[in-house]
């Protein structure tokens, strides 16, 4: 498995100096080569850096530390962090297999997934709280008036599907009889087909919802799948869609880097959600493919918020069940033991 570049080396300092058992008792120079090889490791460890990778699908998961992207803030003397919001899921799951990245946000499933496998992550933070609303252009009021419709929506076999299956048929609605569920490529493709009249009820994330309701006024949010999720589960909060992973070794061998991250993180996320339109500024500088008006209209409707691992366990494991009880792959078989969850 790759390390990251430039981790601090752990150096064995011998200082144990040949002190012979002769006759010759002859005094040691006060700067014996052992310690003059002592002092020069000393200076290099000083010298070497911390060189770290983070990485975040685009969307809100990338708005959750746009700040820090923007900003890049220090961390620490000696740390060099690189950021980088990433388009493709595949190629983010391929770089946390090979632990390429060392610190990502990313879907709690997904998480777990790796965590499963054996990949040494751990869990320290969830910051997305689902995105995910129901949109309509006729009158729908709640779940009983979808019975015998069409919805389109994304993701098949993905948590996107599952959530609203399970909404669905906690409500009382068969999706397999009672709706006809159609599945489109990508969220924007999505936005597309309802905003050309192609598609009457849909299922669709923010950011993308705004695009959609800047443009298509007669636009109705007919259920926040979120407060759905919330009420049918008996949580006090949503489903914990995106999560914050770092790589263990990183936490065990700089705590204090990992403590100023964390902190740093929980900062960007209260920034965004008090200045959405710097936010948006960010953004588009950044070319994250979402344009500011959007992030500021959608940033409400994003639910992001930092909740370390511990406080957010019992959320987490309801979501992660629900999901391994529809797709056990999904979240790589089993529900992850208490070792996935960061503790301070």
């Amino acid at each position: 498995m790759k390390r990251m570049m430039g981790l601090l080396l752990s150096l064995a300092l011998m200082t144990v100096l040949a002190v012979g058992c002769s006759n010759n008792t002859e005094r040691q120079p006060e700067n014996t080569p052992a310690e003059n090889d002592v002092e020069a490791a000393a200076e290099v460890k000083q010298e070497e850096k911390i060189h770290t990778k983070v990485a975040a699908p685009s969307g809100a998961p990338t708005l959750s530390m746009i700040k820090m992207f923007k900003e890049n803030p220090s961390l620490g003397e000696n740390v060099e962090v690189s950021y980088e919001s990433v388009k493709s899921p595949d190629l983010m799951a391929s770089r946390l297999m090979s632990s390429e990245v060392d610190i990502a946000v990313v879907p709690t499933n997904l998480a777990a997934n790796i965590y499963n496998k054996g990949i040494p992550y751990q869990l320290a933070a969830s910051n997305v709280w689902g995105v995910l609303y129901l949109v309509s252009s006729e009158d729908i009021n709640d779940w009983n008036d979808l019975k015998g419709k069409e919805i389109d929506t994304i993701g098949r076999g993905l948590t996107p599907d599952i959530v609203l299956r399970y909404l669905l048929s906690s409500n009382g609605i068969d999706p397999e009889k009672d709706v006809t569920l159609n599945y489109l490529g990508e969220a924007t493709e999505l936005a597309s087909a309802f905003i050309a009249e192609k598609s009457k009820i849909s299922v669709i994330p923010e950011p993308v919802l705004s695009n959609v309701l800047m443009k298509k006024a007669d636009t109705k949010v007919v259920l926040n799948l979120q407060e759905e999720w919330a009420k049918t589960t008996n949580m006090d909060s949503s489903y914990p869609q995106a999560s914050l992973i770092i790589r263990k070794d990183i936490i065990e061998s700089y705590p204090e880097f990992v403590e100023a991250f964390l902190k740093e993180f929980e900062e960007s996320i209260n920034w965004a959600n008090d200045y959405p339109a710097e936010a948006g500024i960010y953004s588009e500088e950044l070319q994250t493919g979402l344009n500011s008006q959007v992030v500021e209209k959608g940033m409400e409707r994003s639910n992001i918020k930092f909740v370390n691992a511990i406080e957010a366990k019992r959320a987490i494991e309801t979501y992660l069940k629900i999901l391994l009880e529809y797709s056990p792959d999904i979240v790589g078989g089993k529900l992850p033991d208490d070792d996935f969850y960061f503790k301070k």
